[in-house]
């Protein structure tokens, strides 16, 4: 094929979008052909351009990244590169040989060996990753490694946290603090998709932007206006809203 690869960018984020297309576009080789905000633009442009490769991302509104692959016929569908703010998808990514993934905030040079691999694929004839394939490398659960713990990258490495370690998480705008003990992992993600994989038997949240380990409790004062001051083992003093304090009451009765 020739060396210049065709590509459409999937992304609700408008800043994404175009910070990706200026990476594409000063690393060359790549002809950015649409720039798609949400999953029906995407089907619609795949059907329309025919493209080598899909920068596609997997935390979307209404139609999430899933979504556009199980709607996309398996000989229309073009190779993948994924882009997620959210470590575990990328963890998951490695079971796949043909899968490729990009962390974000987007890196030139990730970018770059994402390109060069699927340049490389299609060089060596390599067959595009099934449909199947795609969808169960990222979309199952490994229930068995999950549940015992959570997945952050801590700068170019993945770090597996046991959640049983976990005392505390908090929201600080784009981003989310883990705190295990006195140490403190920052990682780029939202407070809800971090909860979707705690187990609400043992985490709950007291606050929009707190959740605790109900385990780490050592011990709730009661405040004004249905308020709570939660102590924690390590000395952590932390706010239940009136919101969240009638759920943390019935949670423990």
């Amino acid at each position: 094929m020739s060396q210049t690869l065709t590509a459409i960018i999937v992304d609700d984020e408008p800043l994404a979008r175009n910070l990706l297309a200026v990476i594409l576009d000063d690393i060359g080789g790549v002809e950015v052909t649409a720039q798609c905000q949400n999953g029906f633009e995407a089907i619609d442009a795949v059907m329309k351009y025919k493209p080598d490769v899909m920068f596609l991302d997997i935390e979307m509104p209404e139609m999430n990244g899933f979504d556009v692959i199980k709607s996309i016929q398996s000989d229309m569908l073009p190779k993948v590169i994924f882009t997620t703010a959210y470590a575990q998808y990328a963890v998951e990514a490695f079971r796949v040989k043909a899968l490729n993934y990009v962390l974000k905030p987007l890196d030139d040079e990730k970018i770059r060996e994402s390109i060069e691999r699927v340049k490389l694929s299609y060089g060596t004839g390599d067959a595009k990753p099934s449909k199947s394939a795609l969808l169960s490398a990222l979309d199952r659960p490994d229930k068995a490694h999950n549940d015992r713990a959570l997945v952050v990258k801590d700068s170019d490495k993945f770090a597996f946290l046991g959640k049983s370690d976990i005392d505390w998480i908090e929201a600080d705008g784009d981003y989310v603090c883990i705190h295990l003990g006195h140490k403190t992992h920052l990682i780029r993600a939202t407070l809800k998709s971090v909860e979707a994989q705690l187990s609400p038997e043992n985490f709950l949240r007291i606050h929009r932007s707190t959740i605790i380990n109900l385990d780490k409790i050592d011990e709730i004062v009661p405040a004004q206006k249905g308020e709570a001051i939660i102590i924690t083992k390590t000395g952590q003093r932390l706010k239940v809203s009136r919101r969240y304090g009638a759920i943390l009451r019935n949670k423990l009765r």
